[in-house]
């Protein structure tokens, strides 16, 4: 009987491994342009066919005013500071949305109708947090009103104010 004191050295093969996949530099500069790039020319496009919103004028007149507005409990009027938006069209027009200075907002739900005035209190707009105007405490710089037009367009009108210095 013989002993012999070998030792057999198995090696197993390595795993096979999936080739890696990389990403030079100059690849990673082309991928990121054409992220930035489809999505803004793809809006550009948009904006080129079928044009800016401010480019559908809404006849409409906004004046700033103080008024008697009935009270919330219905028992009487109070003098208050009010927005003004009087129809100068001769159709009806939907989806009105009012804003002060482009922070404070309000959505009308029904239909502003042909030739209609409409008086709202400056109180009743709020922000998207839901924090209340305070008439008095800022200036209002601009109100702006958008509606749908009969041909389906958005239509805006942007009214200035003077603020006093």
């Amino acid at each position: 009987m013989s002993t012999s004191n070998s030792i057999e050295t198995t090696e197993a093969a390595p795993p096979r491994v999936a080739p890696n996949l990389t990403l030079s530099s100059r690849g990673l500069l082309l991928l990121l342009l054409t992220v930035c790039l489809v999505p803004l020319s793809g809006l550009t496009l948009y904006a080129m066919v079928f044009g800016r919103a401010a480019e559908h004028t809404l006849p409409v007149a906004i004046t700033l005013d103080r008024r008697f507005v009935e009270t919330r409990d219905g028992t009487g009027a109070a003098l208050t500071e009010v927005v003004v938006v009087e129809s100068i069209a001769d159709f009806d027009i939907t989806n009105v949305t009012l804003n002060l200075n482009g922070q404070y907002f309000l959505y009308q739900d029904a239909p502003l109708k042909a030739r209609a005035t409409l008086v709202l209190p400056q109180q009743i707009f709020a922000t998207k947090s839901n924090q209340q105007f305070t008439p008095g405490r800022y200036p209002i710089a601009d109100v702006t009103v958008t509606g749908k037009l009969p041909s389906g367009a958005r239509g805006v009108t942007e009214t200035p104010f003077p603020t006093p210095e």
